[in-house]
């Protein structure tokens, strides 16, 4: 089966999210590590670390989902499935990759209006003061990749069918 130029493009940008989201956990250890190192033997804990590892997690989370759409490590219940025919199993696949889109274009909508309102509203980290919003347009973006790597699977999964 050839893959298509779709198909790469979603994989190498996915690929390249995920290892911004393995960059932000390596740091997210290290930081942490080093804030209660400093914390406990030299009574000095790192500024800001709290702040730094909070934005982090939410670079993690967001830039990992992609790649995970794509490599099948989501939670799949699919003992019921399996039990129907090709074809029922297939318009389930279908409505539930439909569904995810769905889902996810919402998401894609709600971060980008709450990162304008952030912006507007001046919001930021309680002690670094550093902004939130570019945070939120980061996890839009991941959000739409991720809708891309649903309708990816789901191209996959169609043109397995068909041959």
């Amino acid at each position: 089966m050839q893959v298509s130029f779709f198909e790469k493009a979603v994989t190498g940008f996915s690929s390249l999210f995920n290892m911004v989201a393995s960059a932000s956990l390596v740091v997210m250890m290290l930081l942490t590590c080093a804030d209660v190192f400093m914390r406990y033997l030299f009574n000095n804990p790192i500024t800001g670390a709290y702040d730094l590892v909070s934005l982090m997690g939410a670079v993690l989370v967001s830039f990992a989902m992609p790649y995970t759409m794509l490599k099948k490590g989501h939670v799949a219940v699919e003992i019921l499935i399996q039990s129907l025919s090709r074809g029922k199993q297939l318009i389930v696949e279908t409505f539930t990759h439909l569904l995810g889109i769905s889902l996810f274009l919402v998401l894609v909508r709600q971060a980008i209006l709450l990162s304008w309102d952030m912006k507007a509203a001046g919001e930021v980290t309680p002690t670094l003061l550093l902004p939130f919003y570019p945070i939120l347009y980061c996890m839009a973006v991941c959000f739409s990749l991720l809708c891309f790597a649903i309708l990816a699977n789901l191209l996959h999964i169609w043109t397995k069918r068909a041959s």
